[in-house]
């Protein structure tokens, strides 16, 4: 590689080398060691900057094979994906025919408990008066309570858990009537 500076040429040091040896009796001993010491310092120049740049340009060639490489596979990938297939997925009833179908089979769950899933729900004055009356005004605790009663997977185990956990904490067995209406959404939530 030649350098980048135009006074610093092999080729012109070459020359000058050349023109030094024909001249080189017609010098004085001072006149010579000096040209020669400049060229000596140009090829070492020369020397020192093929030896900085051999590896950068190994590196670069090495780099340039690992992108063809890269690029060969990726054009063979594309040639074999040029139609990629479309996977259908599986055929599935509208949720129209679903609801028509069970309207007509007599369930009577509306849209709303169905879209809901199998949680317990409640309108906005049931659960006032339940926070009121069946958990001493904390909504944080009625809160606990349907979560944890949402989590259950059986009317059994929700009975159990109301009578062993809540029923007797809260102090239920002087509010029956809603006590009854909060049981009776919890059934439901099962049926």
């Amino acid at each position: 590689m030649q350098s980048k500076d135009p006074s610093f040429s092999r080729k012109s040091s070459e020359q000058k080398l050349t023109q030094l040896a024909s001249n080189i009796g017609g010098l004085s001993h001072a006149e010579a060691a000096q040209q020669l010491l400049e060229l000596s310092n140009e090829f070492r120049y020369y020397s020192m900057e093929a030896e900085i740049t051999a590896p950068f340009e190994k590196a670069a060639e090495d780099l340039k094979t690992k992108l063809k490489a890269k690029l060969q596979a990726l054009q063979e990938k594309a040639a074999t994906n040029s139609a990629p297939a479309i996977e259908k997925p599986a055929e599935e009833k509208p949720l129209q025919e679903d609801m028509f179908t069970s309207i007509q089979a007599g369930d009577t769950k509306n849209l709303n408990d169905r879209l809901a899933g199998n949680v317990l729900k409640f309108g906005l004055n049931d659960r006032i008066g339940y926070v009121n009356e069946l958990f001493g005004g904390s909504q944080e605790d009625f809160n606990r309570v349907v979560s944890q009663l949402n989590t259950i997977g059986n009317l059994g185990e929700a009975m159990e858990f109301i009578e062993t956990h809540v029923s007797s904490e809260y102090g239920w067995d002087q509010k029956e009537e809603t006590a009854a209406r909060f049981v009776a959404a919890v059934e439901q939530k099962f049926s």
